[in-house]
Order: C-alpha cells, then sequence, then structure tokens
C-alpha cells in the first residue's frame, strides 16, 4: 500500500469512530462569532434587586450564527446570543434586514438566547423591574440598535462562508440542574438531557458543535455586576479551547422552572460549565450522521390573557413591593391611552427544524421509554428511532419543563430537541399545571415583564397545536 493511501484509511477510520458519515457531504455548513459586550456601563438584565450597573467584564459576551444547506433547500441560520433574551421588535427588525440582504426566510431564521442574567438589558425588556434614568435607558436604546447591527453581520458571515460539510447528533446529560418550584412539587420534573448538533468539515475537522440545557443560565447573583456568560458561557470557551478552531453555541432548553445547584460564586460557575462541557465531549464521541435535508416552518400563535376577575385576583395576590406595582399601574395606563384598551393576548412564536428525512411510522422509545410529566424521575428523553434525523421545536418565552416532556411523548418516533428563550423572550410561558398551581412562574413574574396579567389556561394546548400543525408530515 501506498504511503497515501495508508494515511487516507487510517483518517477513514479515525472519522468512523466518531460516529461521523463517510459519504461525499452534501450538507454545507458556515460559522461566524462577534463580540457584543457592551463598550460601556448598562444595566444588567433580570435581578430587579440589583442596584448597580455593570462595572466591568469577567467574561466576553458573543453573538454566533451557524448557517446550515443541503442541496437546493434554502440556507438556514441558527443565532444564538450571551443575553436574557431576544424581543420580537429585535428579531423581527434583525429578519427583515437580513431577507433583504440575503434572501433568508423567516422560517429559516432562527433565536436563541442563553438567558445569562449578568449581560445587558436591551430593548425594553423587564423595564417593570428597573428603576432607570432617561439617559439609562437612551444608553439601553443605542445599544439595542448596535446589537441588531451586529446579528445581522454575523447571519452574513456565516452564510458567506458556506462549505462542503458532515452533521451529526448525539445525547448525553449532566445533573447540577434542579426544579425550583419545590412549594409546589418538591420534586419536580428535571430535564437533565444534553442534545449536541456536531458540524464537521468535509475533510474531517470540526467547524461547530451546538448544545442545549434546560436549566436557568444563573448560577452568579444579583449582587454580581460584571458582563459575564454564566454556565453556558464557560461550557462555550471550554469546549472552544478544547477542540481549537470550532465554535461553541448553547441553546437554552425549557428551564424557566429548574436552577442551577449549587449556586452563587464563580467556582460554581466554572464547575457547572465544565461539568456541561464534559457532557457534550461524551455526546460528541458517540454522534450518528444526519442525512441532508432539513425542513423549516414558522408561526405564531396568540396566548389569551386572563379574564379582568382572574386579573384582579392576580393583582390582591402579589407578594412584590409596591414599587414594582406602581410601576406596572403606569405602564397599562400608558398602554390604555395608547391603544384605548388592554392587550389580551400576547403573540407567541414557534418554530420547527426537521433534520433529516421523515421519521419510520411506529417508533418506540429504544431506553428509558418515554420521560415522566413530573416527580424528576426521567432525567432525560432517552433514545428513540427516528432514521438519521431529530426535530428541533423553538418556542418562546421562558418556557417550563412540561412542554419538552409532553413533546417528547407526543412525537416518540422522533428524537425531539425542545429549546426555550427563542425569538421573542415576553415572558414566562407555564403549563397548565404550573399556571394552576400558581406561584412565580405560573403568573407573578408578569408584573416584572409589563404584562396585564396571567395567562388564561388554554395556553399549553395553543401551542402545543401550533407544534403539530408546523411539525405536520414535513
Amino acid at each position: 500500500m501506498k504511503r497515501r493511501e495508508f494515511l487516507t484509511a487510517v483518517a477513514a477510520i479515525g472519522l468512523s469512530s466518531r460516529g461521523v458519515a463517510l459519504s461525499t457531504p452534501t450538507w454545507q455548513a458556515g460559522v461566524a462569532t462577534i463580540d457584543i459586550t457592551p463598550e460601556s456601563s448598562l444595566w444588567m438584565a433580570g435581578f430587579a434587586r440589583r442596584t448597580l450597573p455593570s462595572q466591568g467584564v469577567a467574561m466576553p459576551l458573543h453573538a454566533k450564527a451557524l448557517a446550515l444547506k443541503c442541496g437546493a433547500q434554502p440556507t438556514a441560520v441558527l443565532v444564538t446570543v450571551d443575553l436574557l433574551g431576544v424581543t420580537a421588535r429585535i428579531t423581527g427588525r434583525v429578519a427583515a434586514l437580513v431577507q433583504r440582504r440575503h434572501g433568508i426566510r423567516r422560517a429559516d431564521l432562527l433565536f436563541n438566547a442563553s438567558h445569562t442574567h449578568c449581560g445587558p438589558v436591551v430593548d425594553e425588556q423587564l423595564s417593570v423591574a428597573y428603576d432607570l434614568s432617561p439617559e439609562q435607558w437612551a444608553a439601553i436604546r443605542a445599544y439595542t440598535v448596535h446589537l441588531e447591527d451586529k446579528l445581522a453581520a454575523v447571519i452574513g458571515s456565516a452564510v458567506s462562508r458556506l462549505r462542503p460539510a458532515r452533521v451529526a447528533y448525539a445525547q448525553d446529560e449532566a445533573r447540577f440542574a434542579e426544579n425550583r418550584r419545590v412549594k409546589f412539587t418538591p420534586l419536580g420534573p428535571v430535564d437533565h438531557s444534553v442534545p449536541v448538533l456536531r458540524v464537521d468539515r468535509a475533510e474531517g475537522a470540526p467547524l461547530a458543535v451546538v448544545f442545549g440545557y434546560a436549566c436557568h443560565n444563573t448560577t452568579l447573583q444579583d449582587t454580581f455586576v460584571r458582563y459575564h456568560g454564566d454556565y453556558a458561557g464557560v461550557a462555550q470557551a471550554a469546549l472552544e479551547q478544547r477542540h481549537p478552531g470550532t465554535a461553541a453555541l448553547f441553546v437554552a432548553g425549557c428551564g424557566a422552572d429548574a436552577n442551577p445547584m449549587p449556586r452563587g460564586t464563580l467556582e460554581l460557575v466554572e464547575a457547572h460549565g465544565t461539568a456541561l462541557a464534559d457532557a457534550v465531549d461524551r455526546a460528541l464521541k458517540a454522534t450518528s450522521p444526519i442525512d441532508p435535508s432539513l425542513r423549516t416552518a414558522y408561526g405564531t400563535v396568540d396566548l389569551p390573557f386572563a379574564g379582568e376577575a382572574a386579573r384582579e385576583r392576580w393583582r390582591s395576590q402579589l407578594d412584590v413591593e409596591e414599587v414594582y406595582i406602581r410601576r406596572h399601574a403606569a405602564l397599562m395606563k400608558a398602554a390604555i391611552a395608547r391603544d384605548g384598551r388592554l392587550p389580551t393576548a400576547q403573540t407567541d412564536p414557534v418554530q420547527v427544524w426537521r433534520f433529516g428525512p421523515p421519521a419510520p411510522a411506529g417508533g418506540i422509545y429504544a431506553r428509558n421509554g418515554p420521560p415522566a410529566l413530573a416527580g424528576g424521575s426521567r432525567a432525560s428523553y432517552g433514545e428513540t428511532k427516528e432514521g438519521s434525523g431529530f426535530t428541533l421545536v423553538a418556542l418562546g418565552g421562558e418556557v417550563v419543563v412540561d412542554y419538552a416532556f409532553r413533546l417528547a411523548r407526543e412525537y416518540p418516533e422522533r428524537r425531539m430537541w425542545v429549546a426555550g428563550y427563542s425569538n421573542d423572550v415576553f415572558g414566562y410561558v407555564p403549563s397548565v399545571r404550573v399556571l394552576r398551581e400558581g406561584g412565580y412562574e405560573g403568573g407573578d413574574a408578569m408584573i416584572y415583564y409589563g404584562r396585564p396579567g396571567p395567562f388564561a389556561e388554554g395556553v399549553e394546548e395553543l401551542i402545543i397545536g401550533e407544534v403539530r400543525r408546523l411539525a405536520g408530515n414535513r
């Protein structure tokens, strides 16, 4: 055997051992990263108790874009940001700009925020929570405009770098998330799964790794006032250090009712981030190739707010400081003056990306069976039979874990990756169970998001119905 033939054979064996397809690649992929750390001190998002704006940078914040294309299908771009959330106004303006520049449809553009509470406030998100001067709000608006420009730029850069690639999927788990609604369900449901999308260059070198986890990105608390990506930022940085030349993108899951435990220090941030990166590395050793097919769909559903009687009960039972009630009342008064009434519903974006060919009928759970809705007995979705693909469902808002478990049960023949914090973070999205239990995620947090009250009980069925409509047989 000639030396070149021998080296080619060895390389092929190495790729095969990592579970990556050896056939001629028909996927194309491009990735780009941009720094979105504010250049000045801004108020930091997420904790109403903070008393200071940012006091420096502990870890840079980034936006990252992964462009994927197969054959004649349209280019799709996943955008991840180290922020508490994006708003519909931000994503709408960026999507319009990207469509004009690159012809990318809205269904083919997916935004997800890591939900770090150590990034800047953007747009007017959670405005009731903060006591800011007009000058501080002006600085936030200026940063938001700059952010939109950077998001459009990083998308364009990723699209311009499309090259032949191979794509694969795997799943592992990390155990530091705990359900935080112990007042209502001491052993509440937790999703420990770590889904992973691996993207390799045609010659086998890693290009990007996308990974998810369903847990609040809030190891650091309100007394920490430096920009930082929290455990998700640490995990991304660790993976990029371990795999030079690879971009790591974090996708926040349905973790609205889970917290990292323990938490409160930079040492714990490092520990959780390292544990998550370790789970990703384990998964990378066991990936299965995805046949080159990507179908996308995007829609919205109007989630109705509770009626006047329920809204009045909600107001009377709120256990918050008077200052937030006053700010909320002023915001509602302004809404009535502007529109003649309070809003009756919240528009919720729902997005479905189907990777690989349609799933075969009659698929079953190969290992663990369908995950339980409550009690925390199921750590992950288990493994399903879905040919060579999986389905990514991206939901707007801070979504509780019940949605991920329900969709896993409703589509047992598919591998389901369900993300929250996608396209618009407008408030908490409770399941009917959490809504009936009440509490912060069940409705109380709506005051900080400036919404008129809690949602009506039908929201879970509306969201699941929209997922069904978009998923269909695509």
